[in-house]
């Protein structure tokens, strides 16, 4: 008895969602932009890794190794400002950026957030923007 096979030749797209490019982390507590995000990012070839606010990412970033964070400022227990603080001597030394996303307009403070690392962008903004910026931080 033989089995039939099926040979089929893959689109540019299922290439890219079978090559994994790296993880993204996530940290933000809107629901809906962190699965908008997470579907552009997977399809994009990413894995990626979610958490809800500062405290959890945090957390989580003990045992995890991401290729790039992004997280939004204002979040409940830990804002997107102190959890850079508190990252980003580890990661900027692992050669790892950080993106924030926010809703406030243009802020002084931004300044020295960019000044020690941060890619600072301003809500809204078109996820199709947001992934060229992914792959051309990591490229």
């Amino acid at each position: 008895m033989s089995i039939p096979t099926h040979s089929k030749t893959m689109t540019d797209k299922e290439t890219d969602m079978s090559a994994n490019k790296g993880t993204i982390f996530i940290i933000d507590d809107d629901l809906g932009l962190q699965s908008i995000l997470s579907f552009a990012l997977r399809n994009a070839g990413y894995e990626v890794v979610l958490a809800r606010d500062g405290l959890e990412g945090l957390r989580m970033l003990e045992n995890l190794s991401p290729s790039l964070v992004l997280s939004d400022i204002m979040m409940p227990n830990m804002d997107g400002v102190e959890t850079f603080q508190r990252i980003k001597d580890r990661l900027q030394d692992d050669g790892i950026p950080i993106i924030l996303m926010t809703a406030l307009s243009r802020k002084p403070w931004f300044a020295d957030l960019e000044a020690e690392g941060a890619v600072i962008i301003q809500k809204p903004f078109e996820v199709a923007h947001l992934v060229d910026l992914i792959e051309r931080t990591l490229s």
